[in-house]
């Protein structure tokens, strides 16, 4: 593995940075706590053995108690158990008894006598709490006793689960430094605060033992405690006990001896979860990043010897480390390589056209998460009508000239063929706006034949879009296939996919219903994009472009209403709002000294419409706007169908002063004759023909021939679908008079419009 493959992102980066994201979770927080301290537990079972011995317990047990008084006994009486065990030579004695008070009572007397007859050592229990200043506050026995005895600190410190896991060789109070019980008998007094683990391993139940009853009524052997360690301290049923894991609950003088022979054994380290985890990463990059499944198994098996067993061999060495981080940072990186060769080996068969060596449908399936893409299909219409003419070793060829046009159109870097003449591509980081101008690019494309083995063939295309990320891969791909072939059957170039056929009928059926919600709640509003003088560069006017934004469902495009509104008789009121918004704004601009036109485009089934005139007019006069700065937008075709009425209707708007363009021009039936009829004082031009002004001879023809043929005649002649600074260069050099695009300018809302022109925001009646 190297630092290249990294780079080249052959490595799963992503899959080693879980990994250490989940082992910093594990180490940092306790949420893996309980499987570390039964992992604890079961290691501690394997290594248990007994005490040293070096420490002895005599233990004021419920025995005692009931043969001597009840607790706590008087001075006297402790003293006289500390007699017995001076008398028996101990190395050092710690006494942890309820003591009399500084008065002076013969009980208290009688139990300083004792303390100060002692030559070896002893020692008294010091607690310490904490004050309302957060300051350490020792909590001492009575002074007179202090004088013949070293003070220790007997706090112990419970964990979250309520066991006692480690321990303290020492604590500073005030400016006293206080050894721990457990360090005093070790005698490793290093004035260190440091906390170190109880080896839990140790049998609490091999702790020598001596009843203070038995000691006191000569039962016990004093040789026991000759050269010991003894602690003196209640282990009755109503002294403090706490839980030892492992061994329950047990008095807290059984916790302070299992200290004390834990630094007798030697001085134990807490190495922590950090090195192991740093061992973890090391073998993650191993089993991620190595080709080999050989190296990656070997790495897995040594991390399961490192982490279950290490632990165990380095306890012998009085070294404690935690490991629950590090076993799930390899964890993962195990399962990410598991899940990764899984599903390559399932990807491996069944991905290839086994004809053109194309991938395919089952490729497209494997690919990552591609939610976020639109789907988009070309729908080849006469394929198998050229496959079948073709000899069958030309087939490939043919594919290989389509994918390669497709590619050069989209950017795309990988085409599937889904099936003969169907071929699919995923469209990142685009709007369905971008992949319809690729779309209209594609399809001057394609009119250009191809040739194989000498034979010039015309293609027949189609093309189908789905942008619903809620679905599916696969499902998007049926759904644009069937786009296309409506496209096909509609004589159009392409159709987007309307997902509301499929995930809600009941949207599918009310569309008009929720189309007159729309333009009464607000829904529905106006984008202008704007139009620029070639010449100067200056915006002259703009075009208003319908848009619906549902509180739900997000864009709805025009597409999928415009055609429901003009069969559903719809169409008039989504003109009349149109209009009405544009002219409005548009007036209200001009009101403040910019000079600016409007563009509004014309459905074909209001050109007949008797009432197109008197709305158009009742407008102008409502929003006092001059009709020369209204500009109609009709479509070739939009007259043929009631063509008397339609022209008559074009006459009568542009009698009146109002602008008429022909739109989409070159895309339908057009005819001198037909230029000569309407009216207009624009001719369009149809971004099919732009978009590859820059590329096709035969478009810079076409473009160049319909600006001269209207310049001749006397019109202006406005190019859409402007998309480069190159394809605008052409376009001024051919003396193209407007022009519209991206380039230029996208559609926008009117505050952004009006930023654009430098205009206050704000719509004013004009």
């Amino acid at each position: 593995m190297t630092l290249t493959r990294i780079r080249s992102g052959s490595f799963p980066l992503k899959a080693l940075l879980a990994a250490l994201l989940i082992g910093l979770v594990f180490g940092q927080f306790i949420v893996a706590e309980p499987l570390e301290n039964a992992m604890k537990l079961a290691r501690n079972k394997l290594r248990d053995h007994a005490v040293s011995g070096q420490v002895v317990l005599v233990a004021i047990d419920d025995r005692s108690l009931a043969e001597f008084g009840s607790a706590p006994w008087s001075g006297s009486r402790i003293a006289e158990l500390l007699d017995r065990v001076r008398a028996a030579n101990p190395d050092s004695v710690h006494l942890d008894a309820a003591l009399p008070g500084q008065g002076p009572s013969l009980d208290a007397t009688r139990l300083e006598a004792s303390l100060a007859a002692f030559r070896t050592p002893v020692t008294l229990p010091a607690r310490f709490s904490i004050d309302r200043l957060s300051e350490r506050r020792a909590i001492e026995p009575p002074a007179r006793f202090t004088r013949h005895a070293r003070l220790v600190n007997t706090n112990l410190y419970e964990e979250w689960d309520g066991r006692i896991w480690a321990h303290l060789n020492g604590a500073v109070v005030g400016e006293r430094y206080l050894p721990s019980l457990a360090a005093f008998l070790a005698g490793r007094d290093d004035r260190s605060s440091r906390h170190f683990p109880i080896d839990h391993a140790l049998n609490v139940r091999t702790i020598p033992v001596v009843s203070a009853g038995d000691l006191l009524g000569n039962r016990a052997r004093a040789t026991l405690l000759a050269g010991k360690s003894v602690v003196i301290a209640r282990t009755d049923i109503g002294a403090d006990h706490f839980v030892a894991p492992g061994s329950g609950h047990v008095p807290a003088a059984m916790i302070h001896i299992l200290a004390a022979e834990t630094l007798i054994e030697g001085a134990p380290t807490n190495a922590g979860w950090f090195p192991p985890l740093v061992l973890a990463m090391i073998l993650a990059c191993l089993i991620l990043g190595s080709r080999r499944r050989s190296v990656a198994l070997g790495a897995l098996a040594f991390a399961a010897v490192a982490f279950l067993v290490g632990p165990l061999l380095l306890e012998t060495r009085h070294i404690h480390i935690e490991v629950t981080a590090a076993l799930a940072a390899v964890c993962v990186a195990a399962t990410a390589r598991l899940i990764r060769s899984l599903r390559r080996s399932y990807q491996t068969r069944g991905t290839i056209n086994i004809v053109t060596g194309m991938p395919n449908l089952q490729a497209l399936r494997n690919t990552t998460d591609e939610s976020d893409a639109i789907v988009v299909t070309a729908r080849v219409k006469n394929y198998a009508h050229i496959a079948t003419t073709l000899p069958p070793q030309h087939e490939k060829d043919l594919v290989e000239q389509i994918v390669a046009r497709l590619k050069f159109g989209t950017g795309s870097s990988v085409i599937y063929q889904a099936d003969e003449g169907v071929f699919v591509w995923l469209s990142h980081h685009a709007g369905e706006e971008s992949v319809i101008q690729q779309i209209e690019g594609l399809h001057a494309l394609f009119r250009s034949p191809i040739v194989i083995a000498t034979r010039i063939i015309d293609l027949a295309v189609t093309f189908g879009l789905d942008a619903d990320e809620n679905r599916t891969i696969l499902q998007r791909v049926s759904s644009s296939l069937v786009a296309a072939d409506e496209a096909a059957r509609d004589g159009r170039r392409w159709a987007s996919f309307n997902p509301a056929s499929l995930e809600d009928a009941e949207w599918s059926m009310s569309l008009l219903a929720r189309l007159d919600h729309a333009i009464d709640n607000g829904e529905l509003w106006v984008a202008y994009q704007p139009k620029l003088d070639c010449r100067t560069g200056e915006i002259l006017g703009a075009e208003a472009l319908v848009r619906w934004t549902h509180p739900e469902k997000g864009q709805v495009y025009p597409d999928q209403f415009i055609g429901a509104a003009e069969q559903g008789g719809r169409i008039e009121r989504l003109t009349e709002f149109v209009l009405d918004t544009a002219i409005g704004d548009v007036a209200s601009i001009n009101a403040r000294g910019r000079p600016l036109s409007i563009a509004v485009n014309l459905s074909a089934v209001l050109l007949g419409n008797d009432s197109l005139v008197p709305l158009v007019e009742g407008l102008l006069r409502k929003h006092k706007l001059r009709p020369n700065l209204l500009t109609l937008e009709v479509t070739e075709t939009s007259t043929m169908g009631s063509e008397a009425r339609a022209i008559a209707n074009l006459r009568r708007l542009n009698d009146i002063g109002i602008e008429l363009s022909i739109d989409d021009y070159g895309t339908g039936f057009s005819t001198l004759e037909y230029l000569r009829r309407i009216p207009a004082s624009e001719i369009k031009i149809d971004r099919s023909f732009v978009t590859m002004l820059h590329t096709s001879q035969s478009d810079r023809i076409m473009v160049n021939s319909t600006i001269q043929l209207a310049h001749s005649l006397g019109r202006k002649v406005v190019a859409e679908g402007v998309e480069s600074q190159e394809i605008l260069d052409h376009l001024r050099h051919m003396r193209c008079d407007f022009v519209q695009g991206y380039h230029t300018g996208r559609p926008v809302a009117f505050e952004a419009f009006l930023s654009r022109l430098n205009v206050k925001a704000g719509r004013q009646a004009a």
